[in-house]
């Protein structure tokens, strides 16, 4: 018994080994995998901010300077026709997926509550890097800048807490405001996050969930447990105790 015991656990094994081999060589191990996910996240959030950055192409270079840490140029062309470029250096290093979502919705709430909902690249620039910036009613307000906030060594919670934003509403607020790009943000727990692969590795887990339990052998029925039968105890006569009866 023990003999077949052993075998069906080193059967049940195998078969889990088995089954995981091709999802995590394709989606975890990797160098290819690992930068398709990363380039299926940039493309979700340069989507999900080109009304923002003014074009698609803005918003893919937006993304790729802030993934990177390296500066960046965003076009824009006014009303005559003339092209202008703008160059932005970012106030921090490279930053996670997750973080540069986080960035790009604090600067946009930023600009928003000053009434600029369309703004041009160097408004984006001021959002991000700080400066002076003049309002849709002609103010002039003077922008910390979320990068230059986060250089500093400030949370992504804290900056958020600091403008008078909650981070998970905006957060969510540009997931939904912008349909769902396939990205958990997971944001109002303090933001030191880097989501490279976050809708991609959700979907190569199921895969390989459901691989591994459709390829799990079959139990084995034990046999059934003999019925013991019960013992009975007999009656003990009554003791009367002495002079009894």
């Amino acid at each position: 018994m023990k003999v077949r015991y052993h075998l069906l656990v080193l059967s049940c094994i195998a078969a889990l080994t088995l089954a995981a081999q091709p999802v995590l060589a394709g989606n975890d191990g990797s160098a290819s995998g690992s930068a398709n996910a990363g380039s299926t996240v940039s493309t979700q959030l340069a989507s999900r901010y080109a009304n923002f950055a003014g074009s698609q192409d803005n918003a893919t270079s937006l993304i790729t300077g802030l993934r990177s840490g390296t500066p960046f140029t965003l076009i824009s062309t006014d009303t005559t026709g003339t092209t202008a470029q703008t160059t932005i250096t970012p106030a921090t290093g490279s930053l996670g997926y997750g973080e540069v979502n986080a960035a790009l919705a604090l600067a946009q709430a930023e600009l928003t509550k000053y009434g600029i909902t369309d703004p041009t690249p160097q408004q984006i620039q001021t959002a991000l890097d700080g400066g002076t910036l003049t309002t849709s009613t002609g103010d002039v307000v003077t922008l910390s800048g979320v990068l230059s906030m986060r250089q500093s060594g400030e949370g992504w919670g804290q900056i958020a807490n600091s403008l008078g934003y909650r981070l998970g509403n905006l957060v969510s607020a540009s997931e939904t405001g912008h349909g769902q790009a396939g990205m958990h943000a997971g944001a109002s727990a303090g933001m030191g996050i880097s989501n490279d692969q976050t809708g991609v590795t959700a979907s190569a887990n199921a895969a390989a969930n459901a691989s591994l339990h459709a390829n799990l052998p079959a139990r084995v029925d034990l046999p059934q447990r003999p019925n013991i039968p019960s013992v009975v105890r007999p009656n003990l006569p009554i003791h009367l105790g002495p002079g009894g009866g």
